[in-house]
């Protein structure tokens, strides 16, 4: 029996591989949620920026969280 913490790796492990294949219907954003999830269960500070914003704007948005 899987401890929850595996039991959650393993999860994300099959939403990586669901998104992989050419015929499923998961992309990378349910890749990315899953990731982000998982890691604030585990208690791990995890954060999510635009690709496309600047230092200055990711910046401000980490001073708005912490």
């Amino acid at each position: 029996m899987a401890t929850n913490g595996r039991e959650g790796e393993l999860k994300t492990q099959g939403v990586i591989e669901a998104a992989q294949d050419p015929d499923s219907s998961v992309t990378s954003k349910d890749v990315e949620k899953k990731i982000l999830d998982e890691a604030r269960k585990a208690g791990v500070a995890a954060y999510h920026f635009d690709p496309n914003a600047s230092a200055e704007e990711k910046k401000a948005q980490m001073k708005d969280v912490c």
